[in-house]
């Protein structure tokens, strides 16, 4: 018999079909978004991934430029288009990443590509630059079109060496130990350690800096502590520098986090370190950063031109800017014409350039010198139109027993005049000290009417007024008093190198002795107006250093020393002054 569901039942079986029908559709659904969200989330990833990775390579191509352009910059300062688009790309390890733009240029496109600008921040604020701009692009491509581009700029400054009234370079570790009292009136830096101490009073006036380390003790002997200088701090006040970087106050060791944070503290940043930062200011001489006797490169700035010499080395050396070249008494201008000089008289109708000889107490030796007597030359018309004279007592390498000396210098040349010689240099008398005008300098005298000037050498040793008059070029082995010294007046910077590094037991004569003198200066004084910069230790002048007793090896008494830095130099340098390289990072980008 057939049997019949009730109504009811069968249509509630249709809503469940219905209703699981619906379920199924909202679930496949669901995980159809939920599967093409996954999908898109994983794209998303894969292509965050993938722009990260462009991101990186860039970034690594933007440092592998920065690090060719240091590279090229350490030995051409000013490159050519065709060197900087050598730098070359850095390799990518992922295949699917590739430098589709890569390029170092000039801001500047075209000459003057530098500029003069002051150092707006950092260790060196406030120092004038000649600054020339790059800017290193680097754009990657990968998978999934992903690209990143990414550009810095990069700040090429050249600092003038003689803006500073003290600067000691790679290799040649700077003391300063003043018996009488003393004042610094300028920035002092070195690249190497700093060791200074007073015996009576010893003041800087501006910041003063080392990518070594501060010592408050001679070098020569460790346990020589002297008296505290005193410096100027951010806040314009003096504060005793009685600690250093080993010991703090009451000679209680300590860290160089220690140090590093009681100087800041105590200076508010006039007296840094390296542990504070500081980084060297070097020359762009080819293997300077490299060899381990920087100062022996240093000295090829005044050495003679050869064939040899690489285009960094001839952008680099003194010889090659000097219109006017005197070399064994003869005279060339840069292209290696003959200049006649021989019209050139003395005040006693002698040859202004010649052949003079005499004993050098230092050296214990005859010093044959070639004599230059500047106000002669200046007359005649004959000095170099760029303001650089290059002299040499002899044609090949210098000997010891070879120099160069500086007679009737008080009124130079108005263009300004540099002396570079790979000779020790002697100035006899006063040097610089008449204006333009060829009145007295005084501190009235308009800066404009000032005349600018630089002796660079090998050494350089400062002969009195009364040297000529005392006839002390006769005077041979006779005693310190046989050759007293008069006042005199020097204003010119100086770069010169001190004989050896100090060791224990036996010093160089530290700073304040580094200008060499020959005569008995008791109760005189050496007036000097200048910067003095060392970076490199003679080569040829290597007499010891010895001073202020009756001892045979002492040959000099020291002078009054009324030294001053020339603030001349912060807007007039002396003609072709060398300069030391800051790198610094400017704006970075993304785009």
């Amino acid at each position: 018999m057939k049997q019949f569901e009730p109504h009811g039942i069968r249509e509630q079986r249709g809503v469940v079909l219905i209703v699981s029908l619906l379920v199924l559709t909202v679930l496949s659904v669901l995980g159809l978004a939920f599967l093409a969200t996954a999908r898109t989330e994983d794209t998303i990833a894969a292509n965050y991934r993938n722009h990260t990775a462009a991101f990186y390579a860039a970034e690594a191509g933007v440092e592998s430029g920065v690090a060719g352009l240091k590279t090229l910059l350490a030995t051409t300062p000013v490159p050519t288009d065709l060197q900087l688009a050598g730098i070359p790309a850095p390799g990518l390890t992922d295949p699917n990443y590739t430098f589709d733009a890569f390029q170092v240029t000039r801001v500047r496109t075209a000459q003057p590509y530098s500029y003069t600008s002051s150092i707006a921040s950092g260790t060196f604020s406030g120092l004038v630059a000649q600054r020339t701009d790059y800017v290193v692009t680097a754009q990657v491509t990968g998978p999934r079109g992903s690209r990143a581009r990414l550009s810095q700029t990069i700040q090429y400054m050249q600092i003038p060496l003689f803006q500073f009234a003290v600067f000691y370079g790679r290799g040649v570790d700077l003391e300063i130990t003043p018996a009488p009292p003393m004042i610094i009136k300028g920035r002092v830096h070195a690249n190497s350690n700093l060791h200074t101490l007073a015996r009576t009073s010893l003041q800087y006036d501006e910041p003063v800096t080392t990518s070594g380390h501060i010592y408050h003790y001679i070098k020569r002997d460790s346990s020589d502590r002297g008296t505290d200088p005193t410096i100027k701090a951010a806040d314009g006040t003096y504060k005793s520098l009685n600690f250093d970087f080993e010991y703090g106050p009451g000679l209680t060791p300590w860290t160089p986090a220690e140090w590093k944070d009681h100087a800041l503290k105590t200076f508010g940043g006039t007296v840094q370190d390296k542990e504070m930062g500081v980084k060297e200011l070097n020359l762009p001489l080819p293997d300077l950063l490299t060899s381990g006797t920087p100062d022996v490169v240093s000295h090829q700035i005044i050495e003679k031109g050869g064939a040899g010499d690489s285009q960094a080395l001839k952008d680099a050396k003194l010889y090659y800017q000097a219109d006017l070249r005197i070399v064994d008494d003869k005279a060339y201008d840069k292209a290696g014409n003959t200049v006649n000089i021989n019209g050139c008289k003395d005040a006693n109708n002698k040859q202004a350039v010649r052949k003079e000889s005499f004993w050098d107490n230092r050296e214990k030796m005859t010093m044959q010198v070639t004599q230059i007597d500047v106000g002669a030359l200046t007359a005649c018309g004959v000095m170099p139109a760029n303001g650089i004279l290059y002299t040499s007592a002899r044609p090949g390498s210098p000997n010891k027993g070879d120099g160069v000396r500086l007679v009737n210098g008080a009124q130079l040349p108005t263009q300004g005049l540099t002396v570079v010689s790979d000779d020790p240099v002697y100035i006899r008398g006063d040097y610089n000290t008449k204006d333009k005008k060829g009145n007295l300098r005084t501190g009235a005298t308009p800066a404009a009417d000032l005349i600018s000037a630089a002796v660079i050498g090998d050494a350089i040793t400062v002969l009195s007024n009364n040297w000529e008059n005392n006839k002390s070029d006769t005077k041979g082995k006779d005693p310190i008093s046989a050759r007293p010294a008069t006042d005199t007046t020097i204003n010119a910077a100086f770069m010169l190198g001190p004989a050896t590094e100090s060791v224990p037991g036996e010093g160089n004569g530290q700073l304040e002795n580094v200008i060499r003198l020959l005569e008995g200066w008791t109760g005189k004084t050496l007036n000097y107006s200048g910067s003095i910069v060392s970076l490199w230790h003679s080569l040829y002048a290597q007499g010891m250093w010895g001073c202020c007793g009756s001892s045979p090896w002492h040959y000099y008494q020291p002078p009054n020393r009324n030294w001053a830095f020339d603030t001349t130099f912060l807007t007039n340098p002396p003609p072709g002054t060398p300069m030391v390289i800051e790198i610094v990072r400017g704006q970075w980008s993304q785009m």
